[in-house]
């Protein structure tokens, strides 16, 4: 490339390239405790995903919100010290595990939780799953899929910051490495606002649904057990393929609007539940429901642990339970998690 100092740098940042990229390789490179620092601050920013038009009422203190009940679902996996298994998906541990994810125990008061919500509206829009023993109603089903969506695009807004720290990781490099980095943070950056953009429309009509209080335009699938379920889940996911393994939607179209599901598992009064919710307008999600569905019972909490492990970040489980897994066992649930 033959780029003059006052001409538009390569990279598309919109700067000169005098101010941009000319001479980044001799620049001294990014380290490790200013990309920790970064990290960990991208993590603990604040904001309340409330509807817009309910942020007069925000109260000023933005809390730790648990996306998973701490005081039926948590509790109820967690051993004696009031730990569960989980992942700490944080960069100092990518460091040191070379990049891979290994569950550790993590307290039940720090499991789940993101400064996503205000104390007033997170104890207000989800006292119905907080406050009253779950039963499937149509307000405690929408309550789990807001949780969900907020903090998955928390987490998708979280990503996309920490994709415009990385375009400085290309300091010292030579200039081809510069352009082999900064092409792989806009093709990432291009997926992640396209998230973002299919995840905020579909907030904004959740928000609709909120304040109308028209609960009846989600559609949920609840399954009951018996007994507590060892692992508990809040996450949202829009599938490639259904439980059969058919495809159903291309997420690699970016002029394609995917369908999005929510899921949760989790505890009260001594049973477990796991819901699916959906909005009752969807074309796509209906076929994937109606595979879930066709799975054996005696083989749908099979299908169900492989599914949360595969597809969901936010998982936790129970120490004991993990404890009485073999080493091949362990083994596969973390290939199912990477």
């Amino acid at each position: 490339m033959k780029l003059g100092r006052n001409e538009k740098c390569w990279c598309g940042s919109g700067l000169k390239y005098k101010k941009c990229h000319l001479g980044r390789e001799k620049e001294p490179s990014i380290t490790s405790g200013e990309a920790i620092s970064f990290s960990k601050s991208n993590s603990q920013r604040k904001s309340c995903y409330a509807p817009s038009i309910l942020h007069g009422e925000c109260e000023k203190r933005i809390i730790n919100a648990h996306t998973i009940s701490k005081s039926s679902s948590l509790i109820s996996i967690a051993d004696q010290t009031n730990h569960v298994m989980g992942l700490k998906i944080n960069l100092p541990n990518l460091i040191k595990n070379k990049g891979r994810l290994y569950p550790e125990k993590i307290g039940i008061n720090q499991a789940s939780t993101f400064t996503g919500f205000c104390a007033y509206h997170d104890r207000t829009l989800f006292s119905c799953i907080e406050n009253i023993i779950f039963s499937g109603t149509p307000e405690q089903c929408f309550s789990l899929m807001f949780r969900s969506l907020a903090k998955e695009i928390y987490a998708k807004e979280g990503g996309l910051r920490s994709s415009d720290f990385a375009k400085s990781a290309d300091k010292g490099r030579t200039v081809i490495n510069q352009i082999f980095i900064q092409k792989f943070i806009q093709d990432h950056q291009l997926g992640l606002n396209a998230a973002i953009t299919e995840l905020t429309i579909l907030k904004n009509k959740l928000d609709e649904i909120l304040i109308s209080k028209e609960f009846s335009k989600i559609e949920s699938l609840v399954f009951t057990f018996s007994q507590p379920l060892p692992v508990v889940v809040s996450s949202i996911l829009s599938p490639e393929k259904d439980f059969d393994g058919n495809d159903i939607q291309d997420l690699g179209d970016l002029n394609f609007t995917p369908e999005q599901v929510c899921f949760n598992a989790f505890s009260s009064e001594g049973k477990g539940y796991v819901v699916f919710s959906w909005l009752a307008n969807c074309n796509i999600i209906p076929s994937f429901i109606d595979s879930l569905r066709a799975i054996p019972n005696d083989n749908v909490f099979d299908a169900l642990i492989k599914f949360f492990f595969t597809k969901a970040e936010n998982c936790f489980f129970s120490p004991c339970w993990w404890d009485g897994l073999n080493e091949a066992q362990r083994e596969n649930i973390c290939n199912m998690i990477m």
